[in-house]
């Protein structure tokens, strides 16, 4: 019997975003500290490649494909009972509706503790707002809950989750993979000369990150700085949208749509101000890795952000206000630095080192209330 529990991580994806860069970030931090983990990636039938499962792969975690054919497929929940069989010993952790539901239903009379981190996802249709609905029910049944963001505790309260089983443990982020001194991506690479003021953004091209409010900020922006550059990582339903939008302005010369950037660490560094312009947030990673890359930052207030920020000397504005960010944005281009202790607050808070010890002491406490940690 090992003296740590060994956790099977269970998530649902389509594809590479917040979530999954947290939960690819937690599994390495686990086993620095001897806690085993293996991730189950259930398939997205959208998908011809599975993001989550290759990238796992290519950074050499102990992964699996669980083949899922639709919404519901009985023999995906045959898979994961399976599995569940082969680790009887293990602590489940589920990152998603689906995950949820599929590792409720496979572990059926199983003496398996059950974890869920609620990443903050946000329901737009009725079948979202549904799905929604079954994981707040199947939530209460949990043995912990787990928020990335102290906001959400009210709202797992009111949806009937008893407040001792809920946890806050917030993201973390690679802070040595994350640093000033990562050399930054070209200029040349993306057509943006070498005294450009680049301003950037880092997020999926959806209603919630605000990208369109983005653009029109930037183009109060760009009528002031004649040397600015606006490049926005990531893809997304909005991306033809937001072409559109910037042509409409007449800065589509001096935008840059980057799509699904490979290096993040290297693009954070080409930048001479990063910009968050969510209507709404949890935790946001993308503002926790440009902190830790030594950027400089302008943000929307929403969600954690302000606790993030705490004191330091970096501007927020209101969401959906293009003029204020706007005038943010200049401003934080006009300082010479950073923020002082804008990195330090980043490896001191929101480290992966430190939400894999507070995910293990919560795997730990609840091993050893069903009788697991060894003699």
């Amino acid at each position: 019997m090992h003296a740590d529990p060994r956790v099977l991580h269970v998530r649902s994806s389509a594809g590479l975003y917040g979530a999954e860069y947290v939960i690819l970030g937690l599994l390495p931090a686990l086993a620095n500290i001897g806690v085993e983990s293996k991730l189950l990636c259930l398939d997205n039938q959208h998908l011809d490649e599975q993001p989550l499962y290759a990238k796992a792969r290519a950074l050499r975690l102990r992964a699996e494909r669980v083949a899922c054919r639709g919404r519901f497929d009985f023999a995906a929940v045959h898979a994961l009972r399976r599995a569940i069989d082969a680790q009887p010993d293990a602590v489940l952790h589920v990152h998603d509706y689906k995950s949820a539901l599929f590792a409720w239903l496979a572990r059926g009379r199983r003496r398996v503790p059950i974890i869920i981190t609620a990443h903050g996802q946000f329901s737009f249709t009725p079948a979202l707002q549904l799905y929604h609905h079954i994981e707040l029910r199947l939530m209460r049944r949990f043995d912990r809950v787990c928020a990335v963001a102290a906001q959400m505790q009210p709202l797992l309260e009111a949806a009937g989750v008893p407040r001792a089983n809920i946890r806050i443990v917030e993201n973390g982020i690679d802070t040595i993979r994350f640093a000033p001194e990562v050399q930054a991506l070209p200029r040349a690479d993306f057509d943006i000369a070498e005294d450009a003021v680049v301003f950037g953004a880092a997020m999926r091209l959806t209603e919630q990150k605000n990208p369109l409010g983005l653009v029109a900020a930037f183009a109060q922006v760009a009528a002031r700085l004649p040397r600015a550059v606006l490049i926005i990582a990531g893809d997304g339903p909005l991306r033809a949208a937001i072409a559109q939008s910037a042509k409409a302005y007449g800065i589509e010369q001096r935008m840059r749509l980057a799509g699904v950037c490979a290096d993040m660490a290297r693009f954070y560094t080409m930048l001479d101000v990063f910009v968050l312009p969510s209507h709404y947030e949890g935790l946001p990673l993308a503002l926790l890795e440009a902190m830790a890359a030594g950027c400089k930052v302008v943000s929307t207030r929403v969600g954690q952000v302000g606790q993030v920020l705490g004191d330091l000397d970096i501007e927020t504005v209101p969401p959906s206000d293009p003029a204020a960010l706007a005038r943010a944005m200049c401003r934080a281009a006009s300082r010479l630095a950073c923020a002082a202790g804008t990195r330090e607050r980043i490896v001191e808070c929101y480290s992966t080192a430190r939400m894999a010890n507070a995910y293990a002491q919560i795997y730990r406490e609840l091993w050893s209330r069903h009788g697991r940690l060894a003699a």
